[in-house]
């Protein structure tokens, strides 16, 4: 049985950074750094950046749409949540996208949970303004639709995933997807939270975890995990990673 989340988060409340490096197109998410600064200037005020928490919620099911959110250096885990409370991982989001696309494509309410894995900072929009902004066409317009159609693909993917593939392809998998976005070898990561995401009980998990270690891939301990062999955990990992990875190299992701 897949476990319940006791929602013991903390609800987001902005704590607000220096916007220094905005107006100037300096944003380590891909869809804003890719802005020319002439793009760039009639939004810059319109961006504000904030900092993220790790187990923070940004956004849950029915909470109006607000915002639209570009992680920088966050990690956000799109999840959904069953009314008994058992919940499990839709699709990762890092600096390589945005969060929002169900009000962006016409939603007056978010449609998942938004929970921050990993934090860091994040730069967010006013959703009303980054549409307005978007009907103008350019680059911003061009590299969400981009991420929208890769957003798509991963979402698809785990779908299946989720249900064909044994719980340690599916860490593997998301280990790596999850190094993809820090670009570190070690990141803080807990067996709760990989149980949440991937929707099995944490025992599942540990259990994974630790054939994962014996074979010499990962290494864990006090609530982090380093990779040790990415090349082993590519091959040891469901084809489901290197489909998605595929379409992640495509908006310049880190390989």
């Amino acid at each position: 049985m897949s476990p319940r989340n006791p929602r013991r988060r903390n609800r987001f409340h902005p704590g607000f950074l220096a916007a220094d490096g905005v107006a100037t197109g300096v944003s380590t998410n891909r869809i804003v750094g890719a802005i020319s600064p002439q793009e760039l200037a009639p939004l810059a005020d319109k961006l504000e950046r904030v900092a993220l928490r790790s187990n923070d919620i940004v956004f849950e099911p029915h909470d109006p749409v607000r915002y639209v959110y570009f992680p920088e250096g966050a990690v956000l885990s799109l999840q959904t949540t069953m009314e008994d409370g058992r919940s499990a991982e839709v699709s990762l989001v890092g600096s390589e996208g945005f969060l929002g696309a169900s009000g962006f494509l016409g939603a007056e309410t978010y449609g998942h949970t938004a929970l921050v894995e990993i934090a860091g900072s994040c730069l967010r929009m006013q959703m009303d303004s980054f549409k307005a902004a978007c009907t103008s066409g350019g680059t911003l317009q061009a590299r969400s639709m981009s991420y929208l159609r890769y957003l798509i693909a991963q979402t698809s993917q785990t779908a299946a995933c989720n249900r064909l593939h044994r719980v340690s392809k599916r860490l593997a998998k998301r280990l790596l997807m999850i190094q993809d976005r820090v670009h570190k070898s070690e990141f803080p990561m807990t067996h709760e939270s990989l149980s949440y995401a991937l929707g099995t009980p944490r025992s599942e998990v540990s259990f994974a975890a630790e054939a994962l270690r014996r074979l010499g891939m990962i290494d864990y301990a006090r609530g982090k995990v380093a990779i040790i062999n990415r090349e082993e955990l590519h091959s040891f990992s469901c084809e489901c990673y290197a489909i998605i990875h595929r379409e992640f190299q495509t908006l310049g992701g880190h390989a």
